[in-house]
């Protein structure tokens, strides 16, 4: 099970959802994966617009990156369950990455006592073998 108590969320001025395309990514970004309350491993930072209760857009600015990445499964995934857990979505979501991929996430939503809870969550999208690489045997060994 999944829980979206434990993960923070904010909604949007209505200016940034309606204009995603124009949004300070990585300004606001990087302020927010290194405020205080992250501290101290931080944290990626997903930037939504809902344009509709199946459909989503994103855009993520990642740890470690340290800038704004074209495609984040986690965080297409964190961004489907708070926006379900606040009535903006549904299962499944399209979620619309920065590269235009679109990544589906399925879930079940908990009611009742387990509500803002999740369970069998699933990521659907195109997977690519983009770098190949061979490790020599003394690497693999301690």
């Amino acid at each position: 099970e999944i829980s979206t108590r434990d993960w923070s969320s904010d909604v949007c001025s209505s200016d940034l959802a309606s204009d995603l395309e124009h949004a300070e990514v990585f300004s606001w970004g990087r302020a927010l994966r290194h405020h205080p309350r992250f501290q101290p491993a931080g944290t990626n930072v997903n930037f939504i617009a809902v344009q509709d209760d199946h459909r989503l857009l994103i855009r993520t600015y990642e740890r470690g990156v340290e800038d704004e990445t074209l495609a984040c499964g986690t965080g297409s995934i964190a961004s489907a369950l708070v926006a379900a857990s606040r009535s903006l979505a549904a299962s499944p979501v399209e979620v619309v990455t920065r590269s235009g991929e679109v990544l589906t996430i399925y879930f079940q939503q908990n009611d009742g006592d387990k509500k803002g809870q999740f369970s069998e969550v699933y990521l659907e999208g195109d997977a690519k073998v983009v770098y190949e690489g061979e490790l020599w045997d003394e690497t693999l060994t301690r």
